[in-house]
Parts: structure tokens; sequence; C-alpha cells
């Protein structure tokens, strides 16, 4: 349920993200894009659920948020990392107790007008990354990398943003 894993080493954080889809409103009413989630999603939100365990932080770590699984929210057939909407699955939980979070005949769906700018932008969301601000702890971090790796030496596939320092050679 994974599309893109970014590893930041230089911080020991790692952040999991999922993609779904907006939608363009397409009753008229609106220049609004919409999300509605399905069946799917909600297995995909549980098998998440089995790998949220987080560890307790190094005395010398903080994060403003260490919750690995993020969603982003993107146009249909618009360019990546434009008008993004990005957040935590715990954000999405509590949208979907939101009443303004319901359409007309009382779906849950996120949109830009229902969301009132309650997201995390492209920038800031990286940014939060590569300051190592935000995703899991370095226990956790060290136990998905051991992870990845088994994935990778399986012979699958994965996509990953990776941030190192990089060591001059004199």
């Amino acid at each position: 349920g994974v599309d893109l894993i970014y590893l930041n080493a230089t911080k020991h954080n790692v952040v999991m993200v999922q993609y779904k889809m907006l939608e363009a409103d397409r009753s008229g009413k609106s220049t609004d894009w919409l999300y509605r989630p399905d069946a799917q999603f909600g297995k995909e939100i549980a098998r998440m659920d089995k790998f949220a365990r987080s560890h307790a932080p190094g005395s010398l770590e903080y994060r403003i948020n260490p919750q690995v699984f993020y969603l982003r929210f993107v146009r249909r057939d618009e360019a990546l990392g434009h008008k993004t909407i990005n957040m935590t699955i715990d954000h999405y939980r509590v949208l979907e107790k939101d009443p303004a979070c319901r359409g007309p005949k009382g779906a849950f769906r996120v949109s830009y007008e229902t969301l009132g700018g309650r997201y995390l932008r492209q920038e800031g969301f990286l940014d939060l990354i590569h300051g190592g601000y935000i995703g899991a702890y370095a226990k956790t971090t060290r136990d998905l990398a051991t992870l990845i790796d088994e994935v990778l030496k399986g012979n699958r596939a994965l996509v990953a943003a990776v941030q190192s320092s990089l060591v001059r050679k004199s």
C-alpha cells in the first residue's frame, strides 16, 4: 500500500507515502477536486496500522510527529508536486468525523474546499522530512530499512527518495 518511501539517513527518519487521486468535481457547482474513499482504502489503512508501532525516541531525538504513514492526494493528470495535499493517517481519521467533509448526500470526501487549508503543502512536507521533524524515530527507521533491504533482496521493486550526507574524499 506504500507508493513512495522517503529515507533520511542523515536524520534517521523514514516517511512512507501512499498516493490517492483527486478527481475534478463534475457536479458543475464548483471547481474543487475530490477524493472519495472506497472499501479497498479501508483495507490499506488497516495494513498500515499493523506497521504503525513507534519505538520510544532516543535521548537526543525529537519529532513533531513520529508517524510513518502519510497520504498524498494529487490531481489526476497533473504534474506531481503541484497542488498536492499531504496528511498523516491520524489527520485523515479526524477528517472522517468532520461534518464539513461530507458531501450533499452525506458521503465522506477529501477536497480542497472541505479541508479549508488544513493540510501540508509539498514544500513544507519535504522540509519537515529533510529536517528530521516528521517520520519514524531512529529505531523504527532502522527496522524499516531492514525491511526495505529484504524487499530489494527478494527482487521486488520500490520507489525511494534517500537523503544522506556526502563524504568528500581528500
